[in-house]
Protein backbone atom coordinates (compact mmCIF):
# COMPACT_ATOMS: atom_id res chain seq x y z
CA UNK A 1 0.00 0.00 0.00
CA UNK A 2 1.03 3.65 -0.63
CA UNK A 3 0.58 5.14 2.66
CA UNK A 4 0.49 8.75 0.49
CA UNK A 5 -2.61 7.38 -1.43
CA UNK A 6 -5.21 6.51 1.40
CA UNK A 7 -8.75 7.25 0.32
CA UNK A 8 -9.96 9.34 3.10
CA UNK A 9 -13.85 8.75 2.01
CA UNK A 10 -13.36 5.36 2.17
CA UNK A 11 -10.57 3.45 4.69
CA UNK A 12 -10.09 1.17 7.38
CA UNK A 13 -8.41 2.13 10.80
CA UNK A 14 -4.75 0.77 9.95
CA UNK A 15 -4.64 2.36 6.63
CA UNK A 16 -5.62 5.91 7.62
CA UNK A 17 -3.42 5.77 11.09
CA UNK A 18 -0.92 4.98 8.20
CA UNK A 19 -1.72 8.15 6.53
CA UNK A 20 -2.05 9.90 8.95
CA UNK A 21 1.99 8.90 10.80
CA UNK A 22 3.31 9.61 7.01
CA UNK A 23 1.50 13.15 6.69
CA UNK A 24 2.72 14.20 10.28
CA UNK A 25 6.59 12.42 9.60
CA UNK A 26 6.70 14.29 6.47
CA UNK A 27 5.65 17.65 7.96
CA UNK A 28 2.33 18.19 4.93
CA UNK A 29 -0.06 18.06 8.17
CA UNK A 30 2.07 17.75 11.56
CA UNK A 31 -0.90 17.10 13.74
CA UNK A 32 -2.20 14.51 11.55
CA UNK A 33 -1.59 11.65 13.73
CA UNK A 34 -2.76 13.31 17.00
CA UNK A 35 -6.12 14.65 15.40
CA UNK A 36 -6.91 11.01 13.67
CA UNK A 37 -6.00 9.23 16.87
CA UNK A 38 -8.41 11.42 19.09
CA UNK A 39 -10.91 11.39 16.43
CA UNK A 40 -10.87 7.51 15.89
CA UNK A 41 -11.57 7.50 20.11
CA UNK A 42 -14.08 10.12 19.86
CA UNK A 43 -15.56 7.93 17.46
CA UNK A 44 -15.37 4.38 18.70
CA UNK A 45 -16.56 6.34 22.29
CA UNK A 46 -19.98 7.61 20.52
CA UNK A 47 -20.93 4.23 19.12
CA UNK A 48 -20.10 2.22 21.60
CA UNK A 49 -17.73 0.13 19.54
CA UNK A 50 -14.48 -0.93 20.35
CA UNK A 51 -11.03 -1.05 18.13
CA UNK A 52 -12.02 -4.68 17.44
CA UNK A 53 -13.04 -3.31 14.07
CA UNK A 54 -9.77 -1.99 12.72
CA UNK A 55 -10.76 -3.19 9.30
CA UNK A 56 -14.35 -1.23 8.75
CA UNK A 57 -14.32 0.73 5.86
CA UNK A 58 -15.34 4.52 7.23
CA UNK A 59 -15.37 8.06 5.98
CA UNK A 60 -12.96 9.71 7.72
CA UNK A 61 -13.51 13.17 6.40
CA UNK A 62 -17.41 12.54 8.53
CA UNK A 63 -15.13 11.07 11.68
CA UNK A 64 -13.20 14.62 11.56
CA UNK A 65 -16.17 16.64 11.21
CA UNK A 66 -18.06 14.82 13.86
CA UNK A 67 -15.32 15.49 16.55
CA UNK A 68 -14.51 18.81 15.36
CA UNK A 69 -18.68 19.37 16.17
CA UNK A 70 -18.21 17.34 19.50
CA UNK A 71 -15.43 19.94 20.71
CA UNK A 72 -17.47 23.07 19.36
CA UNK A 73 -20.16 22.28 21.29
CA UNK A 74 -18.05 21.88 24.39
CA UNK A 75 -16.66 25.58 23.84
CA UNK A 76 -13.35 23.96 22.86
CA UNK A 77 -12.13 25.90 20.49
CA UNK A 78 -8.93 24.60 21.02
CA UNK A 79 -9.48 21.49 20.33
CA UNK A 80 -12.04 21.78 17.10
CA UNK A 81 -9.00 23.90 15.53
CA UNK A 82 -6.81 21.01 16.38
CA UNK A 83 -8.83 19.21 14.10
CA UNK A 84 -9.75 21.65 11.54
CA UNK A 85 -6.10 21.37 10.30
CA UNK A 86 -6.23 17.98 9.51
CA UNK A 87 -9.76 18.74 7.95
CA UNK A 88 -8.57 20.97 6.11
CA UNK A 89 -5.53 19.47 4.88
CA UNK A 90 -8.37 16.16 3.93
CA UNK A 91 -10.56 18.35 2.53
CA UNK A 92 -8.50 20.07 -0.42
Amino acid sequence: MDVSKVDTGGSDYIDMFAYSSHLSASGKCPGAQSAFIRAGANQHGADNRTHDDLFGMKDWISVLKDAMQTQYDAGNLKGYLDYKQFWDFLDK
